[in-house]
């Protein structure tokens, strides 16, 4: 049974891996109702402030990375389409539809992965997954070349992001046009709902997936250590001292 200390390491790392998603739904949808209704900015101005500082996070996060990613890119896309559509419509509608166009980008290289290289949740997953133990870290890459259940089940959960993110960004432009502009504060609340929703299913499902993931990398961690390339695991042994289930 693993100690309080040894487990609040692993809720810190879930919990930093969840901010962006979380930051990205509640940001946007609290600062807009706060810029609007009681400090009275527009429409406009009071989503492109809300997404503004939504998507600050994230862009300060990469600057002291010194790393441009996919996730920074897309922020810095977001930031440029948000300066450009206060130019081009004061309607707000279109604003509260721009995050489909950068949630499909990510839709899109989400399932490319999938076919191409690795899938993105495999790569980002990798410091959950491995804990920074050297031995793990290398029975974490050998899962992915020796084990094809392991790398069904990475596509698998990478795909379902992927598809998330897609039925999201059409589901959004489809509920904000659905309404006239005098009613767009309800219809910019129901349109952040599908992501909601989808996000629940999606993290659901990667849940029932991890279990079985992790029993894929300690077996390939057993035979790296019967081949010598690695030591053995640290719960080995509390592995065979488990009673064998019942047949």
């Amino acid at each position: 049974m693993k100690s309080p200390a040894s487990t609040s390491p692993h809720l810190a790392q879930k919990l930093r891996a969840l901010a962006p998603m979380i930051l990205d739904l509640v940001i946007p949808i609290a600062g807009f109702y706060v810029l609007h209704q009681m400090v009275g900015l527009s429409q406009v101005w009071a989503l492109t402030l809300a997404g503004a500082a939504g998507g600050a996070w994230t862009l300060i996060h990469t600057i002291q990375r010194r790393k441009l990613d996919v996730i920074g890119l897309l922020v810095v896309l977001e930031m440029a389409l948000t300066v450009g559509l206060l130019f081009i419509s004061d309607d707000p509608r279109l604003v509260a539809a721009k995050p489909s166009f950068y949630t499909l980008l990510a839709a899109v290289y989400l399932l490319f992965t999938c076919v191409a290289g690795r899938p993105l949740v495999y790569v980002a997953a990798t410091p959950m997954a491995t804990d920074g133990d050297p031995g793990r870290t290398v029975a974490y890459e050998q899962a992915w070349e020796r084990s094809k259940p392991f790398r069904a089940r990475e596509r698998a959960v990478t795909a379902a992001f992927g598809l998330a993110a897609l039925i999201d960004a059409v589901l959004r432009v489809v509920v904000v046009y659905s309404y006239d502009v005098d009613k767009f504060n309800e219809s910019f609340l129901l349109s952040q709902l599908p992501g909601i929703a989808l996000i629940v299913v999606v993290l659901v499902f990667t849940k029932f997936q991890i279990k079985v993931l992790h029993g894929l990398v300690d077996e390939v961690h057993d035979q790296l250590a019967a081949e010598g390339v690695i030591g053995p695991r640290s719960d080995a042994h509390q592995d065979a001292a488990a009673p064998a289930p019942a047949s």
